[in-house]
């Protein structure tokens, strides 16, 4: 151990920073640490991981995550003394405050860091691969059956350009990015949910560092500058989706007829929501007219009927029914629409991320 105190405050943000890749049982004891090692601290919980720089700490032990975050948390002074208690044990201390936390030895984490091992291919993250790593989140579903269903797939359009997809089987994402990539293999690779979720989070926290993505054989390690990385194993799926064929049997983005959606549309869908609350699956008949949309739902609970503004190019199309919830939670991400006899079409103002809800049985 290297300092006699701590900055609380800075302990605290570390932690937090690593402990999304705790593990939730404590199987493997080591796995529910956080590994202090040199200037970095690590979780891991054997799939995943997270490295978070902290050059000001010097622990050099594994300390039990959440015990050590609820130890800080009982605090309220600025800094710590620390020391080495019986046992290797972690003692805190404030005034006449003190908390001894158990630690393990360094070699005692399962996991070396695999900055050693060849990258096969990488990608900068550039704020548009970023963006589409988020909207596409929306989409990721949890069939276990299916490892493309539980993250973002990474392809190369035709163009060498990177492109994102994910599906949940009753909606399918799509976004479009103007960075060029080169995949393993050219084949897609699958970014798992937890993964792109905290690639995400890291980012905003260090935003103005250089980020990229490594692809490793079996792996992925989003590298956020020297402050921060998560690392991941990388799902196999033994059917791979063919994420661009199944998309334009739906649509085709090169002709889409899309039009804003309208303001009042999202209190509609919430009222519609309002009295399908006791649904399984709540459905809503949406009939789009030359100017406006008709909504009616109905449930034993009560009805509700909107009529919005509209302005599509396609004129009348008829009567579609669809889950309202999955309407409204893209609609939130997206400023455009369309109907079809199939799906809903949700998209940006550029086309970049375009995302569909498949309608229900009427």
């Amino acid at each position: 151990m290297s300092k006699n105190t701590i900055d609380r405050a800075y302990l605290t943000r570390v932690a937090n920073l690593v402990k999304p890749a705790l593990a939730a049982q404590p199987y493997v004891p080591a796995l529910v640490h956080i590994l202090f090692k040199g200037d970095v601290a690590i979780a891991y919980n054997d799939v995943s991981a997270i490295r978070v720089a902290a050059p000001e700490i010097g622990l050099d032990r594994c300390v039990p995550g959440d015990m050590l975050i609820r130890a800080l948390g009982s605090f309220t002074a600025e800094t710590l003394a620390v020391s080495r208690g019986d046992g290797d044990a972690l003692v805190l201390k404030s005034g006449r405050s003190t908390v001894k936390v158990p630690t393990l030895a360094p070699d005692k984490f399962p996991l070396t860091w695999p900055t050693d091992e060849p990258v096969a291919a990488e990608l900068k993250i550039t704020d548009d691969v970023l963006a589409g790593v988020s909207a596409c989140l929306l989409s990721v579903g949890k069939d276990a059956t299916r490892p493309a269903h539980l993250g973002v797939t990474l392809d190369r359009d035709d163009d060498g350009f990177a492109i994102l997809f994910s599906t949940d089987n009753t909606t399918l994402s799509r976004y479009q990015t103007a960075t060029k990539v080169k995949l393993p293999g050219d084949a897609p690779v699958i970014m798992p949910r937890f993964f792109c979720e905290q690639l995400v989070a890291l980012c905003k926290v260090f935003p103005k560092v250089p980020r990229m993505l490594l692809l490793r054989d079996g792996s992925l390690e989003g590298e956020i500058g020297e402050e921060a990385s998560v690392f991941t194993k990388t799902p196999v799926d033994l059917q791979p989706a063919d994420f661009p064929k199944i998309f334009s049997k739906f649509c085709d983005v090169k002709k889409l007829d899309l039009a804003p959606i309208p303001d009042s549309l999202d209190a509609a869908l919430g009222r519609a929501l309002l009295v399908l609350s006791g649904e399984v699956v709540p459905k809503t008949v949406i009939t789009e007219g030359a100017d406006h949309l008709l909504l009616k739902s109905a449930s034993d609970l009560g009805e509700s009927e909107d009529r919005c503004t509209w302005e599509s190019a396609g004129g009348a199309s008829g009567a579609v029914t669809v889950n309202p919830a999955l309407v409204a939670r893209g609609a939130k991400a997206c400023s455009m629409m369309g109907l079809t006899d199939r799906v809903t079409i949700l998209a940006d103002a550029d086309l970049n991320f375009v995302h569909l809800v498949a309608h229900l049985a009427g």
